[in-house]
Protein backbone atom coordinates (compact mmCIF):
# COMPACT_ATOMS: atom_id res chain seq x y z
CA UNK A 1 0.00 0.00 0.00
CA UNK A 2 2.89 2.28 1.19
CA UNK A 3 4.83 1.47 -1.87
CA UNK A 4 0.83 2.52 -4.15
CA UNK A 5 1.18 5.71 -2.57
CA UNK A 6 4.70 6.57 -3.32
CA UNK A 7 4.16 5.71 -6.63
CA UNK A 8 1.22 7.92 -6.73
CA UNK A 9 2.98 11.07 -5.67
CA UNK A 10 5.48 10.41 -7.88
CA UNK A 11 3.52 10.38 -11.28
CA UNK A 12 1.30 13.45 -9.88
CA UNK A 13 4.88 15.22 -9.38
CA UNK A 14 5.92 14.59 -12.69
CA UNK A 15 2.27 15.48 -14.39
CA UNK A 16 2.74 18.92 -12.01
CA UNK A 17 6.32 19.36 -13.52
CA UNK A 18 4.67 18.62 -17.16
CA UNK A 19 2.11 21.26 -16.81
CA UNK A 20 4.20 23.86 -15.18
CA UNK A 21 7.05 23.00 -17.88
CA UNK A 22 3.96 23.94 -20.83
CA UNK A 23 2.96 26.84 -18.80
CA UNK A 24 6.46 28.23 -19.22
CA UNK A 25 6.85 27.42 -22.60
CA UNK A 26 3.33 28.54 -23.88
CA UNK A 27 4.04 31.67 -21.82
CA UNK A 28 7.75 32.18 -23.39
CA UNK A 29 6.32 31.83 -26.68
CA UNK A 30 3.60 34.43 -25.37
CA UNK A 31 5.79 36.59 -24.81
CA UNK A 32 8.00 36.00 -27.50
CA UNK A 33 5.43 36.96 -29.97
CA UNK A 34 4.28 39.92 -28.15
CA UNK A 35 8.14 41.23 -28.04
CA UNK A 36 8.88 40.58 -32.40
CA UNK A 37 5.60 42.65 -32.87
CA UNK A 38 7.19 45.50 -30.77
CA UNK A 39 10.43 45.09 -31.79
CA UNK A 40 9.47 45.34 -35.51
CA UNK A 41 7.44 48.45 -34.57
CA UNK A 42 10.57 50.07 -33.13
CA UNK A 43 12.64 49.16 -36.27
CA UNK A 44 10.15 50.81 -38.46
CA UNK A 45 9.33 54.32 -37.44
CA UNK A 46 11.47 57.46 -38.67
CA UNK A 47 12.27 60.06 -36.81
CA UNK A 48 9.95 63.32 -37.89
CA UNK A 49 11.07 65.52 -40.17
CA UNK A 50 10.56 69.47 -40.24
CA UNK A 51 7.19 70.47 -41.95
CA UNK A 52 7.76 71.76 -45.09
CA UNK A 53 5.45 73.87 -47.02
CA UNK A 54 6.02 71.93 -50.19
CA UNK A 55 2.24 70.38 -51.69
CA UNK A 56 2.71 66.38 -51.43
CA UNK A 57 3.57 64.83 -54.89
CA UNK A 58 0.92 63.05 -56.55
CA UNK A 59 -1.49 65.16 -54.20
CA UNK A 60 -4.31 66.77 -55.57
CA UNK A 61 -5.08 70.49 -54.25
CA UNK A 62 -8.38 70.68 -54.16
CA UNK A 63 -8.74 67.58 -51.89
CA UNK A 64 -5.68 68.30 -49.65
CA UNK A 65 -7.79 69.14 -46.05
CA UNK A 66 -7.62 72.98 -44.95
CA UNK A 67 -7.28 74.39 -41.14
CA UNK A 68 -10.25 76.07 -40.79
CA UNK A 69 -8.34 78.91 -38.94
CA UNK A 70 -5.86 80.12 -41.82
CA UNK A 71 -6.27 77.55 -44.42
CA UNK A 72 -3.49 76.00 -44.75
CA UNK A 73 -3.11 72.41 -45.22
CA UNK A 74 -1.05 70.11 -42.33
CA UNK A 75 1.82 68.51 -44.43
CA UNK A 76 2.88 65.26 -42.82
CA UNK A 77 6.26 65.40 -40.42
CA UNK A 78 6.89 61.63 -40.78
CA UNK A 79 8.70 59.88 -43.11
CA UNK A 80 6.87 56.76 -44.85
CA UNK A 81 9.69 55.93 -46.88
CA UNK A 82 11.42 53.64 -44.11
CA UNK A 83 8.25 52.31 -43.57
CA UNK A 84 6.38 51.87 -47.29
CA UNK A 85 9.71 49.97 -47.25
CA UNK A 86 8.93 47.14 -44.71
CA UNK A 87 5.36 46.83 -45.55
CA UNK A 88 3.60 48.47 -48.41
CA UNK A 89 0.53 48.10 -46.72
CA UNK A 90 1.39 50.78 -43.71
CA UNK A 91 -0.96 53.97 -44.38
CA UNK A 92 -0.80 55.61 -40.98
CA UNK A 93 1.05 55.80 -37.27
CA UNK A 94 -1.35 56.55 -34.58
CA UNK A 95 0.11 57.99 -31.17
CA UNK A 96 -2.17 57.93 -28.04
CA UNK A 97 -0.33 59.62 -25.45
CA UNK A 98 0.68 58.47 -21.78
CA UNK A 99 -0.43 55.10 -23.70
CA UNK A 100 1.50 52.24 -25.32
CA UNK A 101 -0.49 52.58 -28.23
CA UNK A 102 2.51 54.46 -30.76
CA UNK A 103 1.62 51.94 -33.49
CA UNK A 104 1.83 51.76 -37.06
CA UNK A 105 -1.98 51.11 -38.90
CA UNK A 106 -2.04 49.06 -41.99
CA UNK A 107 -5.47 48.13 -44.82
CA UNK A 108 -5.09 44.84 -46.03
CA UNK A 109 -7.47 43.32 -48.75
CA UNK A 110 -9.78 42.21 -45.76
CA UNK A 111 -10.70 42.57 -42.29
CA UNK A 112 -8.90 39.63 -41.21
CA UNK A 113 -5.35 38.81 -42.27
CA UNK A 114 -3.68 41.15 -40.42
CA UNK A 115 -5.77 40.20 -37.32
CA UNK A 116 -3.45 37.36 -36.84
CA UNK A 117 -0.11 39.15 -38.72
CA UNK A 118 2.42 41.43 -37.35
CA UNK A 119 3.79 44.49 -39.54
CA UNK A 120 6.28 42.61 -41.19
CA UNK A 121 3.63 40.15 -42.02
CA UNK A 122 4.46 37.43 -39.93
CA UNK A 123 2.24 35.31 -38.65
CA UNK A 124 1.64 36.91 -34.69
CA UNK A 125 -1.41 36.49 -32.58
CA UNK A 126 -1.03 40.24 -31.39
CA UNK A 127 -2.25 41.29 -35.27
CA UNK A 128 -1.32 44.98 -36.11
CA UNK A 129 -3.79 47.97 -35.84
CA UNK A 130 -5.50 48.09 -39.69
CA UNK A 131 -7.97 50.36 -40.92
CA UNK A 132 -11.07 48.67 -42.69
CA UNK A 133 -10.47 47.19 -45.78
CA UNK A 134 -13.81 48.99 -47.37
CA UNK A 135 -12.77 53.08 -46.66
CA UNK A 136 -9.89 54.64 -48.46
CA UNK A 137 -6.15 54.77 -47.24
CA UNK A 138 -5.68 58.60 -46.48
CA UNK A 139 -8.80 58.30 -44.10
CA UNK A 140 -11.04 60.79 -46.14
CA UNK A 141 -14.31 58.74 -45.76
CA UNK A 142 -16.74 60.22 -42.85
CA UNK A 143 -16.03 57.77 -40.83
CA UNK A 144 -12.24 55.46 -40.79
CA UNK A 145 -12.85 52.64 -38.54
CA UNK A 146 -9.51 51.18 -37.11
CA UNK A 147 -9.07 47.37 -35.10
CA UNK A 148 -6.81 46.39 -32.87
CA UNK A 149 -7.01 43.30 -30.35
CA UNK A 150 -7.05 44.31 -26.58
CA UNK A 151 -4.02 42.12 -25.81
CA UNK A 152 -3.78 41.18 -22.31
CA UNK A 153 -0.18 42.20 -22.44
CA UNK A 154 -1.18 45.66 -23.22
CA UNK A 155 -0.18 45.69 -26.66
CA UNK A 156 -1.90 46.46 -29.55
CA UNK A 157 -5.13 48.55 -28.66
CA UNK A 158 -5.44 47.11 -25.15
CA UNK A 159 -4.90 51.04 -23.29
CA UNK A 160 -7.61 52.21 -25.26
CA UNK A 161 -9.67 50.93 -22.18
CA UNK A 162 -7.69 53.37 -20.02
CA UNK A 163 -10.56 55.74 -21.76
CA UNK A 164 -13.27 54.19 -20.10
CA UNK A 165 -11.32 55.99 -16.46
CA UNK A 166 -13.29 59.23 -16.25
CA UNK A 167 -10.19 61.31 -15.02
CA UNK A 168 -7.87 59.87 -18.03
CA UNK A 169 -11.01 60.94 -20.45
CA UNK A 170 -11.01 64.62 -19.14
CA UNK A 171 -6.78 64.85 -19.29
CA UNK A 172 -6.09 63.33 -22.35
CA UNK A 173 -8.62 64.77 -25.65
CA UNK A 174 -6.46 63.93 -28.58
CA UNK A 175 -3.88 61.64 -30.58
CA UNK A 176 -1.41 62.04 -33.15
CA UNK A 177 -2.77 60.26 -36.73
CA UNK A 178 0.54 60.63 -39.24
CA UNK A 179 -0.94 59.67 -43.16
CA UNK A 180 2.15 59.76 -45.81
CA UNK A 181 1.00 62.92 -47.07
CA UNK A 182 -0.51 64.52 -44.17
CA UNK A 183 -0.41 64.90 -39.61
CA UNK A 184 -3.16 65.30 -37.98
CA UNK A 185 -4.63 65.82 -34.33
CA UNK A 186 -7.08 63.51 -33.38
CA UNK A 187 -9.68 65.27 -30.89
CA UNK A 188 -11.48 62.40 -28.87
CA UNK A 189 -14.73 63.26 -28.80
CA UNK A 190 -16.58 60.51 -27.50
CA UNK A 191 -16.25 56.61 -26.28
CA UNK A 192 -18.47 53.74 -25.84
CA UNK A 193 -19.46 50.12 -25.33
CA UNK A 194 -21.73 48.73 -28.42
CA UNK A 195 -22.17 45.38 -29.64
CA UNK A 196 -19.62 43.77 -32.22
CA UNK A 197 -22.89 44.43 -35.15
CA UNK A 198 -23.55 48.29 -34.08
CA UNK A 199 -24.51 50.66 -36.91
CA UNK A 200 -21.43 52.87 -35.44
CA UNK A 201 -19.22 50.92 -37.47
CA UNK A 202 -20.91 52.14 -40.82
CA UNK A 203 -18.69 53.13 -43.30
CA UNK A 204 -20.73 54.23 -46.46
CA UNK A 205 -23.18 57.21 -46.19
CA UNK A 206 -25.69 58.13 -49.03
CA UNK A 207 -26.40 62.12 -47.83
CA UNK A 208 -25.57 64.73 -45.11
CA UNK A 209 -28.62 63.50 -42.65
CA UNK A 210 -27.32 60.26 -42.62
CA UNK A 211 -23.92 61.17 -41.30
CA UNK A 212 -26.37 63.67 -38.69
CA UNK A 213 -27.80 60.73 -37.80
CA UNK A 214 -24.91 58.75 -37.28
CA UNK A 215 -23.23 61.49 -34.78
CA UNK A 216 -26.56 61.68 -33.06
CA UNK A 217 -26.16 57.72 -32.37
CA UNK A 218 -22.79 58.07 -31.29
CA UNK A 219 -23.91 60.85 -28.62
CA UNK A 220 -26.76 58.58 -27.47
CA UNK A 221 -24.46 55.37 -26.59
CA UNK A 222 -21.34 56.97 -25.70
CA UNK A 223 -20.36 56.63 -22.00
CA UNK A 224 -18.63 60.43 -22.35
CA UNK A 225 -18.86 62.65 -24.78
CA UNK A 226 -17.30 65.87 -25.72
CA UNK A 227 -19.13 68.78 -27.51
CA UNK A 228 -16.60 70.17 -29.65
CA UNK A 229 -18.97 70.86 -32.77
CA UNK A 230 -18.38 67.67 -34.95
CA UNK A 231 -20.35 67.80 -38.34
CA UNK A 232 -21.54 65.98 -41.37
CA UNK A 233 -18.86 67.68 -43.54
CA UNK A 234 -15.85 66.54 -41.22
CA UNK A 235 -13.97 62.95 -40.96
CA UNK A 236 -13.83 61.06 -37.53
CA UNK A 237 -11.93 57.85 -37.17
CA UNK A 238 -13.58 55.12 -34.78
CA UNK A 239 -10.56 52.90 -32.76
CA UNK A 240 -12.10 49.71 -31.82
CA UNK A 241 -11.21 46.93 -29.53
CA UNK A 242 -12.84 43.93 -27.86
CA UNK A 243 -14.69 44.85 -24.49
CA UNK A 244 -15.72 41.90 -21.84
CA UNK A 245 -18.60 43.82 -20.69
CA UNK A 246 -21.49 41.00 -22.15
CA UNK A 247 -20.64 38.22 -25.05
CA UNK A 248 -19.31 40.56 -28.10
CA UNK A 249 -18.82 43.77 -26.70
CA UNK A 250 -16.86 46.26 -28.65
CA UNK A 251 -14.99 49.39 -27.32
CA UNK A 252 -14.70 52.20 -29.20
CA UNK A 253 -13.16 55.56 -29.06
CA UNK A 254 -14.01 58.45 -31.92
CA UNK A 255 -12.40 61.61 -32.93
CA UNK A 256 -12.39 63.95 -35.28
CA UNK A 257 -9.15 64.52 -37.76
CA UNK A 258 -8.07 68.09 -37.12
CA UNK A 259 -5.10 69.94 -39.10
CA UNK A 260 -2.25 69.86 -36.59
Amino acid sequence: MKQKITTLLLLLSILSLCVCSGLIYHDYHKKAAADAALEAIGEMKPPLKNQGTEEPSGTNPEQIPTDQTDGHPSLSVMDFAKIKAVNADVVAWLTIPDTQIDYPVVQGRDNAYYLNHDVKKRSNKNGTLFLDYRVHADFSDFNSVVYGHHMKNANMFHNLTLFKDKSFWDSHPSATLYTQDFTYRVEIFAAAVIKQDSALYEYAFASPAERMAHLDEIRSCAMFYRDIGVTETDRIVTLSTCSYEFSGARYIVLGVLRPT
